[in-house]
C-alpha cells in the first residue's frame, strides 16, 4: 500500500512538474559562426503538445524554431520560432515595434497589420504585445503573428524576444493558433 501511494505521489508530481511553464530567462551561448565566436540567446519557451524543436534548424538560423511532430523547418505548414535582441539601450517595446512595421511596410508595401490582444504571461512579467501580419507577395511567409515583449537574462541584461507563427496558408495559421497561444501563455 505504502509503495502504490508513493508510486500515485511520484506520478502526480511529475504530471503537475510537466506542465509548468518554462522559467522565463534568457540564456546567452557563445557558438562558432564565421570562423570565430558569436552570442546566441535562447528564450526558455515551453515546447507545446504535439510540437518539437527543430534541431538542426535552431542551429543553423540562430533562433529557437518549433515545428509539429513529424515535420521540419523546411516542410512544415507552420512555423513557430524565438528571436532574441540585446536590448542594452532599453528600448521600449512600442518603439521596437514601430521600427518593425516600418520595415516591413518599406519592404513589403502590399503588407496588412493587424493589432490583436495583448498575451499575459504566466510569470507576471511585461505582456506580449501581439500584431497580425498579412503579405500575399511574401511566398515564404504570407501570414505570420508576432509576439513582442522583454525579458532578462540571469545577470538582469535587458534583451527583447519576438515569438513569431508564420505560415504558408492561412488554414496553417488558424490550425497553429492554439499551439502558439500556449507558447506565449506559459512564458
Amino acid at each position: 500500500m505504502t509503495f502504490h501511494l508513493r508510486s500515485v505521489a511520484v506520478a502526480t508530481l511529475v504530471a503537475w512538474w510537466s506542465v509548468l511553464p518554462a522559467s522565463a530567462e534568457i540564456e546567452k551561448f557563445m557558438r562558432p559562426c564565421e570562423q570565430k565566436l558569436c552570442p546566441f540567446f535562447r528564450a526558455s519557451l515551453a515546447i507545446p503538445k504535439g510540437w518539437q524543436e527543430d534541431q538542426a534548424a535552431t542551429n543553423k538560423l540562430n533562433m529557437q524554431v518549433l515545428v509539429p511532430r513529424g515535420n521540419t523547418y523546411d516542410n512544415a505548414e507552420a512555423v513557430i520560432y524565438a528571436t532574441v535582441t540585446f536590448n542594452p539601450e532599453k528600448k521600449p517595446i512600442a518603439d521596437f515595434i514601430a521600427e518593425d512595421h516600418a520595415r516591413w511596410r518599406k519592404s513589403t508595401p502590399d503588407v496588412k497589420i493587424s493589432p490583436l490582444p495583448d498575451v499575459v504571461r504566466t510569470s507576471g512579467g511585461e505582456p506580449f504585445r501581439v500584431h497580425e501580419f498579412q503579405a500575399p507577395s511574401r511566398r515564404g511567409q504570407p501570414f505570420e503573428r508576432v509576439a513582442t515583449t522583454v525579458d532578462t537574462d540571469k545577470d538582469g541584461n535587458p534583451f527583447l524576444l519576438g515569438v513569431v507563427l508564420t505560415a504558408v496558408s492561412r488554414k496553417g495559421l488558424l490550425e497553429a493558433a492554439q499551439a502558439y497561444l500556449s507558447v506565449l501563455k506559459a512564458y
